[in-house]
C-alpha cells in the first residue's frame, strides 16, 4: 500500500492513498460475505457466496462500492496506527480512481502546542482574611431567619412585609398575561419584584389602590416584556411591620439545630467564611492562570474540534431549558432567536474551551503530572460516599465502563498540576 501524507492549514493533514491488491481483495470478500447474507443462492449458504457467483444475484456496481468501503477503512485505520497520527474527527474521503483504487482522506488532527515560557507565569495570593463585618453579615442573616411579622395600620414603609393584589394593562387597557396576582407577599425593598414596583407601594396604607406605570427592564428574562411600559393596578391588603428576633443562645439553636454560645457561633461562622473565602481565592487563582496561560498560547484549533464543542453548549443549553418547563421551540420564538444564531453566539465560547484544555494538556504532559490509580481509588470513595449505598452499583458501573474513571483521573491531575505551578 502507497501513500503520502501531507500537513495542511487549522491542524488538518491529507492523505493519498494507492489501496494494495491485497487489501482490496479482502475488501471485496468481506463485502460478498456480508451482502450474501441477505441473498439466497442455491448450493452457497448465507454470508459464503464468492464475489464472481454473487454478481449474477446483486449489481456488480453494489458489491463494488462496498468492498471500496470496506478497503478504505481497513487502509485508513492501519495508516493512522502506523504514523501514529492523533486524529480528532472523522476523515472526509473522496475516491480519486476505481482501478486501481485510490482516494484522498482529509482529517483534522490534534493540534500543535506552543506555549512562550509557561513557567513564568505568576499569580498573585491574597490573604483570604476574615473581617468583623463578615461575620456581622452571617448574623444579620441568622437574625432574618428568626423574624416574625405584626401586622400595623399604618402607611407601609420599607422593611415592612406587603400583601398586594396587582394586575398589569397594555396601552389599550388589555390585561397583559402573567401579571396578574392575588394576596402577592412582598418585602418592601426586598427587590424581588421589577425595579421600581416595590417603590410605589411605599406610602399606601391596607386597603388603598393605586394606579401606575411601570417600564421593565430591557434585560428582562421574557422578551415580550423588555422594555414595555406596563400600567399596574395595586389594591394593598395588608401590611405587617418587620418584628427582628434577638440574637441569642436559643435563636442559634433553632436556626442551626446546634446549643452553643454566641461567642463559639462566631468562632465557627469565621471558620466557615475563612474555608470559604480561601476556596474561593483558590479559584480566582486558578482562573487568573489560566488567562494568563492562553495568552502565552499560540494554537490552530480544528473546525472539527470547535463544532463537536458547540453541540455540546448547545445540548447544555436545551438541557436548561427543559429543567425550566420551556418547549425549545417557544424559547427560541421568545428569545427572538434561532438556532443557527445561537450556534454562532457560543462558538468563539467553543474555541476559547477548546484551546484551553489543549494549553493545559500541553503544560501536564510537559511537568508529566498524572493521577495514580490508588488516587483515583481514593477519589471514587469520596464520590460513593456522596450517594446512598443503594446507588453504589451504578456508580461502579460508570466507573469500569471507563467514562467516570477518567472524569476523576482529569480532576485529579488539574488539582494536583495548579497545586504544583501556584504554590
Amino acid at each position: 500500500m502507497d501513500y503520502k501524507i501531507k500537513k495542511l492549514e487549522k491542524s488538518q493533514v491529507e492523505i493519498k492513498v494507492t489501496v494494495s491488491k491485497e487489501i482490496l481483495e479482502q475488501a471485496e470478500k468481506k463485502a460478498a460475505d456480508e451482502i450474501s447474507k441477505d441473498v439466497k443462492v442455491k448450493g452457497f449458504r448465507p454470508g459464503h457466496v464468492p464475489p464472481k457467483v454473487l454478481e449474477e444475484y446483486v449489481d456488480k456496481k453494489y458489491i463494488v462500492a462496498q468492498a471500496q468501503e470496506f478497503a478504505i477503512q481497513k487502509s485508513y485505520a492501519e495508516i493512522v496506527v502506523k504514523e501514529k497520527i492523533q486524529v480528532v474527527s472523522r476523515p472526509k474521503v473522496k475516491v480519486d480512481t476505481e482501478d486501481p483504487l485510490t482516494y484522498t482522506a482529509t482529517v483534522a488532527v490534534l493540534p500543535e502546542v506552543e506555549i512562550k515560557d509557561y513557567k513564568s507565569i505568576k499569580v498573585d495570593k491574597k490573604d483570604a482574611k476574615v473581617t468583623d463585618k463578615d461575620i456581622e453579615e452571617v448574623l444579620n442573616d441568622l437574625k432574618k431567619h428568626g423574624t416574625t411579622y405584626e401586622d400595623v395600620d399604618r402607611a407601609a414603609k420599607k422593611g415592612d412585609r406587603a400583601e398586594v393584589d396587582f394586575e398589569g394593562f397594555d396601552k389599550d387597557g388589555k390585561t397583559l398575561e402573567g401579571t396578574k396576582s392575588a394576596n402577592h407577599p412582598v418585602i418592601l425593598g426586598g427587590d424581588s419584584l421589577i425595579p421600581g414596583f416595590e417603590d410605589e407601594i411605599i406610602g399606601l396604607k391596607k386597603g388603598e389602590k393605586k394606579e401606575f406605570d411601570i417600564t421593565f427592564p430591557k434585560d428582562y428574562g421574557k422578551a415580550d416584556f423588555q422594555g414595555k411600559k406596563v400600567k399596574f393596578k395595586v389594591e394593598v391588603k395588608r401590611v405587617e411591620e418587620a418584628k427582628e428576633s434577638e440574637l441569642n443562645d436559643e435563636l442559634i439553636e433553632k436556626v442551626t439545630g446546634k446549643k452553643q454560645t454566641l461567642e463559639a457561633f462566631k468562632k465557627d461562622i469565621e471558620k466557615n467564611v475563612k474555608a470559604k473565602k480561601e476556596e474561593e481565592e483558590i479559584k480566582r487563582r486558578e482562573n487568573e492562570y489560566v488567562e494568563k496561560l492562553l495568552k502565552a498560547t499560540k494554537v490552530e484549533v480544528p473546525a472539527a474540534l470547535i463544532e463537536e464543542e458547540a453541540d455540546y453548549i448547545m445540548r447544555d443549553v436545551k438541557g436548561d431549558v427543559s429543567q425550566k418547563g420551556i418547549q425549545w421551540e417557544d424559547f427560541l420564538k421568545e428569545s427572538k432567536t434561532t438556532e443557527d444564531d445561537l450556534r454562532k453566539k457560543y462558538t468563539p465560547e467553543a474555541e476559547r474551551r477548546i484551546k484551553v484544555r489543549l494549553a493545559l494538556r500541553h503544560v501536564i504532559e510537559a511537568e508529566k503530572i498524572e493521577a495514580t490509580d490508588k488516587e483515583v481509588q481514593a477519589e471514587l470513595e469520596k464520590v460513593k460516599n456522596f450517594y446512598p449505598p443503594a446507588e453504589h452499583e451504578k456508580i461502579m458501573e460508570q466507573f469500569n465502563s471507563g467514562e467516570l474513571k477518567a472524569q476523576l483521573a482529569n480532576k485529579i491531575t488539574l488539582g494536583k498540576f495548579f497545586e504544583n505551578v501556584m504554590s
